[in-house]
């Protein structure tokens, strides 16, 4: 698995440098003279602002909620390269497609997605400006309000875009794109926010409601969360009392058969920020198709069931 996500991260690394060393560039003119290569014409393209970037919200979503965040996550997933990982006993497998390109975190493609993930996250509904900023390359948007391609073309690859971990925006994005507004959701960078935020918020006032892992069995627009310090405590409801703990949840999108599971059965799950992009789990669930909590890879302890149906 390792080395697979090296040895296409290096390869990004190395079409990126070649790319750039292929730059047409601007040599200074000799006292007197003119420059020896005219400066690249800027582009007049650009680029239409994301709905997530803007000052818009998305209606309720048609379908509900739970279809839009499958939907939502599926169209996602496709455009990192449809990677999916097994959660088998004791150890996670990665598959990569053949039929087509995989995106990593790393790569300059992967950032105009992270961008509209961050802007579903107070505070950082202004990335791309943020970005744009650090990265020295100007003003993003152009006077009619888009994104200017040539500025975000400019951006350095592996710089601040991509340090930050991004999975509880990714969560935000899909939620946010299903038209929920901030009353109804704890849109936030930090899974921990918004599970805490459920598990607390009086009944009904949520577009999720909390339940224990091991009580139902998830559905597809639930979230499934694990804890990632630390084991789970043994009464889920105990979770906000104990503090702030790191977390990660996935969004279910359908079941699957796994011959890896006791059961046969597993579920599909789509999350950020896994493996270096976004990514399908697979996960094994029991006769009743309740996840098997605990285990080495993801210590599961809730499900956000979806309100939305």
């Amino acid at each position: 698995m390792k080395p697979v996500a090296v040895t296409v991260v290096v390869l990004a690394l190395l079409l990126a440098v070649g790319s750039c060393a292929t730059r047409q560039r601007t040599r200074a003119p000799a006292q007197g003279g003119s420059p020896t290569a005219e400066a690249p014409i800027r582009p007049a393209y650009n680029v239409p602002v994301p709905l997530a970037c803007s000052d818009r919200r998305p209606p309720p979503a048609a379908e509900g909620l739970a279809g839009a965040m499958v939907r939502v996550a599926a169209a996602e997933w496709r455009k990192w390269g449809e990677r999916v990982v097994e959660i088998q006993p004791g150890r996670a497998v990665m598959e990569l497609p053949d039929a087509m390109p995989t995106v990593w975190e790393q790569e300059a493609d992967a950032f105009p997605m992270l961008a509209d993930y961050w802007c579903a996250t107070p505070p950082f509904r202004n990335y791309w400006e943020v970005a744009a900023r650090h990265a020295g390359t100007g003003a993003i948007r152009r006077p009619d309000g888009s994104i200017d391609r040539y500025v975000l073309e400019q951006m350095p690859v592996g710089d601040t875009p991509f340090a930050a971990a991004w999975s509880a925006a990714f969560v935000s994005y899909v939620v946010f794109m299903g038209g929920v507004p901030d009353s109804r959701f704890r849109y936030s960078d930090t899974h921990w926010d918004y599970v805490a935020d459920t598990i607390t918020a009086p009944a009904g006032s949520r577009a999720f409601r909390a339940a224990g892992i091991n009580e139902v069995p998830p559905r597809p627009g639930d979230l499934v969360c694990a804890t990632r310090s630390g084991g789970p405590p043994a009464d889920w409801h105990r979770l906000p009392a104990e503090g702030t703990r790191p977390m990660h949840c996935d969004i279910v999108v359908g079941p699957a058969s796994c011959g890896y599971s006791a059961s046969g059965r597993c579920i599909e799950a789509i999350g950020g920020n896994v493996l270096q992009g976004v990514t399908l789990s697979r996960i094994p669930v029991d006769t009743l198709g309740r996840v098997i909590p605990g285990g080495e890879e993801r210590a599961w302890v809730v499900v956000l069931q979806n309100m939305g149906r």
